[in-house]
């Protein structure tokens, strides 16, 4: 059976790159502090930037963890993990979530991603409170740096070996910043598409208040807005990262409104805000080039995902284990880890390919029932456009898969298809049909 589907739009809309909250936050702050920092009052440069480091596809690529911070319970927990890259000559950025159930392998052993950090903190910091005559917060601020340091460290090597992708730098970042941005920008304007009643949000107590916020346009100071980027016990991680980009967008407006970079005194407040809530393996030199790059970027061209467990989803590579397995955790795990791979490199480093919006038809030429369908959701999960799926006309099953060239305009797509189903050259194939919505083809053989 074949269909004709509408032909996707080609637009980029701000609603398709879904990052965290605190990364724009942070971008905030980078651009604010190399504004102000980087030239004085008579356009003199203070600092000389230092190039950042890369990766060998010239990308950099680094790790923005988000936690509670140490006043309150779980604080130093990875509440948000994410992976960014930067093209420097486009330049562009692309951003992958990763859920905090997911469970990775590390220098101190096999954990939840959202627990590594803090474990490897407190191993650093443990031998120096010598059998209980000194607390934690008797130790000094050198000591407590040098572990967040490491811990910050080790919990890049994880997710650089998880993804496949070196990451060059990282960052921790306090979750008060969320708070102390939006309020220093006098708050925020939202739509809110549904209404959240959660009853377990933890309170400063280790307990918890009930949250509620109402459908419809909102303003939010910052701490309603940390509430609503954070709440997860009544929706899931998912429904999260979509507030959280709404968040975003809202923050980058109201900077916008306000005309941000040029209030040198808002400016001073912003870094001093970075100062306090924010450790990272950056320089100070290397936040201002980075600054410099954010300020310069398209955000509307930007790719992005979060890795999920739903296997019809875009980064569905994710399954739940049996609970007994893992101490009766709740963990998550890639089902296919070179292929999660495969969609992680796309995400970070390979974005144009998802760019290019090819439309996809998948047809079953090996006579095996189901082939096509299950195809095209693989596709789907790796963020391409399968758009149209039958059957391939044909009087003989094939054998061995093949790719058609249908406009000439998805070349990267085809490129990454080849490797991926190890299938020879494509064939070009001349259509007349000016309304034919399809730019390339995959024909399904019994390989």
């Amino acid at each position: 059976m074949k269909f004709k589907v509408r032909k996707l739009s080609r637009e980029k809309s701000n609603r398709r790159w879904a990052i965290f909250g605190i990364v724009a936050t942070i971008f905030v702050v980078f651009v604010a502090g190399a504004t102000f920092f980087s030239e004085n009052d008579s356009g003199g440069k203070l600092f000389e930037f230092e190039a950042l480091k890369k990766d060998e596809n010239g990308r950099t690529n680094f790790l923005v963890l988000g936690v509670a911070g140490k006043d309150r319970e779980g604080g130093h927990l990875s509440d948000s993990i994410l992976v960014a890259s930067i093209d420097e000559k486009t330049p562009s950025v692309s951003f992958l979530s990763l859920p905090r159930d997911l469970f990775v392998s590390s220098k101190i052993g096999d954990h939840k991603v959202n627990e590594i950090y803090a474990r490897a903190r407190w191993e650093a910091i443990r031998p120096h409170v010598r059998d209980g005559e000194i607390s934690v917060n008797e130790l000094s601020d050198a000591v407590i740096r040098r572990a967040e340091s490491e811990a910050l460290k080790i919990v890049e090597d994880s997710i650089s070996k998880f993804t496949g992708i070196k990451i060059q730098y990282g960052a921790v970042v306090n979750f008060a910043i969320f708070e102390k941005i939006i309020d220093t920008l006098g708050g925020i304007e939202i739509f809110v598409p549904e209404t959240i009643e959660d009853p377990f949000y933890p309170d400063e107590n280790f307990g918890y208040q009930t949250f509620v916020v109402r459908k419809g346009l909102q303003r939010f100071d910052g701490a309603t807005a940390l509430k609503y980027a954070r709440s997860r016990k009544t929706t899931s991680d998912y429904h999260r990262a979509k507030r959280q980009q709404d968040l975003i967008l809202a923050i980058r407006k109201r900077a916008e409104d306000l005309n941000l970079l040029t209030d040198f005194g808002k400016l001073k407040e912003f870094y001093q805000i970075f100062r306090e809530n924010v450790n990272t393996d950056f320089g100070m030199t290397q936040l201002v080039a980075l600054a410099r790059i954010a300020t310069k970027i398209d955000y509307q061209n930007s790719v992005s995902a979060v890795l999920n467990d739903d296997p019809t989803k875009k980064g569905g590579f994710l399954y739940t284990p049996a609970k007994e397995f893992f101490g009766g955790q709740f963990v998550l795990l890639p089902k296919n880890l070179p292929e999660t791979q495969a969609f992680m490199h796309l995400v970070l480093i390979d974005p144009s390919t998802l760019l290019e919006n090819a439309q996809i038809s998948v047809l079953n030429g090996s006579r095996i029932s189901g082939r096509a369908r299950e195809m095209a959701a693989r596709l789907r999960r790796l963020g391409l456009h399968a758009v149209e799926v039958g059957n391939f006309d044909s009087e003989l099953p094939v054998f061995r898969t093949f790719l058609q060239d249908v406009s000439g305009s998805g070349t990267r797509t085809l490129d990454f298809l080849q490797k991926l189903l190890q299938t020879p050259a494509p064939e070009r194939v001349e259509i007349s049909d000016p309304d034919e919505v399809i730019d390339l083809r995959i024909i399904l053989g019994t390989n």
